[in-house]
């Protein structure tokens, strides 16, 4: 899937994970700090999560596609793009994993211990905000790749 509608699917692709990962993890740090939240997400936020880790992959790889289309040597601004996509991956993975995690425990554990519930929240908090900027940094490295200085 590289291409979609004769577009490059790269660019369509990306407005997924943009959007996804940084509204599960949103949801994810406001599940950990309110817990009516947590109630209200319940199985949405790994979910939403998990909808987001399987466009990564998707995307990376549309993204190398439309690199090799573009031929010659990549731009610095182009190298730091793909630098930074590739710790994308290893968060989505870790963001899904947390809150799948933070959901199990809060549903199945019929007495869940104050200290293991404040535990893992300060993991989600720490995993989602971590992805939710590398997702921030990425694009935004992505749109100087693209469009830095096409204004000027």
């Amino acid at each position: 899937m590289n291409e979609i509608n004769g577009l490059p699917a790269h660019i369509l692709l990306v407005h997924i994970v943009v959007i996804v990962l940084p509204l599960a993890a949103a949801a994810a740090i406001l599940g950990s700090v309110w817990p009516r939240a947590q109630r209200k997400f319940t199985f949405l936020t790994p979910l939403a999560a998990l909808g987001g880790l399987i466009f990564v992959p998707l995307t990376i790889n549309a993204g190398q596609f439309l690199a090799a289309q573009l031929g010659g040597a990549a731009s610095p601004a182009l190298e730091r793009h793909i630098t930074l996509a590739g710790r994308v991956l290893p968060l989505a993975i870790a963001l899904f994993v947390v809150t799948a995690v933070q959901w199990a425990y809060l549903r199945f554990v019929r007495e869940p211990r104050r200290w293991v519930t404040v535990a893992i929240a300060v993991v989600v908090v720490l995993v989602s905000a971590a992805t939710a900027v590398q997702v921030v940094l990425t694009g935004d490295a992505g749109s100087q790749a693209a469009w830095g200085g096409v204004l000027r």
